[in-house]
């Protein structure tokens, strides 16, 4: 080990076979010996490293050069050393926007969930039937008690799916679903919404045309007002609604284009007024029939009968 005291040392490889690069320099020599013609300075010699301190090379510096032009200090050298080269290093990914949304694969295909035991089609209809049989073994079962059963539990589907789909779902997904998305999810359920409607407004017609409501005023108006509703459900679940399906589906194709020219521009334009226009009818349509379903319910509580 090799230990040094004094100014700011700076240390030179020589090699170990070079020759000193002053004649009259000694190979070695303690720390009380100074060789001649050298300014008086720390020196620490080592067979292979020779350090020399800054402060005397300063000095040495400002010495001036004798008549043939060399300097009266000798000339120390340092080894040459090779360039440090950095490892190469991979270019970073760029950076995405801070507000850029992300690709959503709405082309991804496969189960969601396999479907529990409790809602397969088979268990769900045998549980209505279990329950329309437990209650049905503990009284009479007579025609007309079997079509007010279909009565109110068509009008229960009417209404329930009415208010759900309306208040509920539409708006919930409206609101958190990206706009194409929400309106590609709509157009699968709105035929299946209208269907259902349709189907549970017809039964409810029919059963109560059988139980004898054109007996009375109040009967008479519930028939038309059911009939009224079926009808608007009829035109928006074949007319209405395709015609809304495909003006979207039209704006959509337009607005995924690459680029836009004017035109397209436009036509963006104009199909957004269409649709607007066969959207508000379907809504309206659709307004209507709910406020007949309400009001009927009125009409089948002024039916019941409490007990004293």
């Amino acid at each position: 080990m090799l230990a040094c005291s004094g100014a700011p040392m700076r240390i030179s490889l020589v090699a170990k076979s070079r020759p000193a690069t002053a004649p009259h320099l000694p190979s070695r020599y303690d720390k009380d010996s100074v060789p001649s013609g050298l300014p008086s300075r720390r020196v620490c010699v080592s067979p292979f490293i020779r350090i020399r301190s800054v402060a005397s090379d300063a000095a040495a510096a400002t010495q001036p050069n004798d008549t043939n032009g060399s300097s009266s200090t000798p000339a120390v050298t340092a080894a040459p050393t090779s360039p440090v080269v950095a490892p190469p290093s991979a270019a970073p990914p760029p950076a995405a926007p801070a507000n850029a949304t992300p690709k959503v694969n709405e082309n991804f295909s496969g189960e969601m969930l396999k479907p529990s035991i409790f809602n397969t089609p088979f268990v769900r209809a045998a549980s209505v039937l279990g329950a329309v049989t437990a209650v049905a073994g503990s009284t009479l079962l007579l025609p007309n008690t079997f079509g007010a059963f279909l009565h109110v539990t068509s009008y229960a589907v009417l209404l329930g799916t009415q208010l759900w789909n309306t208040f509920f779902v539409g708006i919930t997904m409206f609101k958190n679903l990206p706009r194409q998305t929400f309106g590609k999810v709509q157009s699968k359920l709105f035929p299946q919404y209208f269907a259902l409607t349709t189907g549970a407004n017809l039964l409810a017609l029919v059963t109560l045309a059988l139980a004898g409501a054109t007996a009375t005023s109040a009967g008479v108006r519930a028939l038309v007002a059911l009939g009224v509703s079926l009808v608007g459900l009829l035109v928006n679940w074949l007319a209405i609604e395709p015609i809304c399906t495909d003006l979207m589906f039209q704006r959509y194709d337009i607005e995924n284009l690459p680029e836009k020219t004017e035109a397209d521009k436009e036509r963006i334009a104009t199909l957004y007024k269409q649709f607007g226009k066969w959207h508000g009818m379907s809504s309206l349509v659709n307004l209507v029939s709910f406020c007949v379903a309400v009001g009927h319910g009125w009409f089948l509580a002024s039916l019941l009968v409490v007990a004293a």
